[in-house]
């Protein structure tokens, strides 16, 4: 559901679940940068779906809209100390324009606005990241994430991350049968690029226990949890510690999970002072 501004630029709107999400990643941003105060590292700041720096949700009486700061407003406000570097990446050209204005009324800052896939750009980072420690924030509006862009991420060591998991929108390309061969093809390819390759199929595996009365029975943990399950248990094993295992649900108004939120840490230095932050904040959730 869209909404338009004065400018006639799509707002997308949201709901309490947006406050949420934008309230954690700014209450750990701020925590983040005062953490690394003393430090010499450089600080940079990624947003991966920056869209125009503004939200706008329905007000509670399904009138007007209520215009919150976005992330990226959010990580240039941070009070303690301020990101070195921030790259806001943006496919969307009308939304790309409204960063550009962004940028040049921060013209003081070390800002980048690409208009560009987000998986390209993360996918060539080939900095060399061993002066640097960054925020990275990954909120796609569905299943635009790749695993060869996560992995990509793990290998920099140095980007904690926040990953918004479409679980609805997955959810809803499987069939009501439950049998994957009757998924089709489109969404058979865009789940292989979201959990690259077919490990997702893992949702209708049999269960080799046998049962003492009867023959055996197929065990599935299905829908959401099983697909989140799965996701996971990738995230753990590319991450290893590094990964929290602590999440939250987003869900809408009707009680329905929208994405998860879930969180690896950059380097594994800062493993316990960045897991004890991000797993305070998503119990608020």
């Amino acid at each position: 559901m869209t909404a338009r501004l004065a400018s006639d630029r799509p707002l997308l709107f949201g709901g309490d679940w947006t406050k949420t999400k934008l309230d954690i990643i700014e209450r750990y941003l701020n925590a983040y940068t005062t953490a690394l105060k003393g430090q010499r590292f450089n600080l940079m700041y990624i947003d991966a779906f920056a869209g125009t720096g503004r939200v706008g949700i329905p007000k509670e009486d399904a009138e007007g809209r209520e215009l919150l700061r976005g992330s990226v407003e959010r990580a240039l406000a941070v009070r303690d100390r301020a990101f070195d570097h921030l790259v806001l990446i943006e496919k969307d050209e009308a939304q790309y324009r409204e960063l550009l204005t962004l940028q040049r009324k921060h013209s003081g800052r070390d800002i980048r606005v690409l208009n560009e896939d987000a998986n390209i750009v993360l996918r060539d980072l080939g900095k060399d990241w061993r002066g640097w420690r960054g925020v990275l924030f990954l909120d796609p509006f569905g299943t635009q994430v790749d695993w060869t862009t996560v992995q990509s991420i793990c290998h920099t060591n140095a980007l904690d991350t926040w990953v918004l998991f479409p679980v609805g929108t997955i959810q809803r390309m499987l069939p009501r049968s439950r049998r994957p061969d009757e998924i089709s093809p489109k969404w058979v390819r865009r789940l292989d690029r979201i959990y690259g390759g077919d490990s997702w199929r893992d949702l209708y595996s049999l269960s080799e226990q046998l049962p003492l009365l009867g023959p055996r029975q197929e065990r599935r943990e299905p829908g959401v949890s099983g697909l989140l399950r799965i996701y996971q248990r990738q995230l753990r094993d590319l991450f290893g510690n590094r990964f929290l295992d602590k999440s939250g649900t987003l869900r809408n108004s009707r009680d329905s999970p929208l994405f998860e939120l879930l969180f690896v840490v950059g380097n594994a230095a800062g493993n316990r002072p960045a897991k004890n932050i991000a797993g305070h904040l998503l119990r608020d959730i």
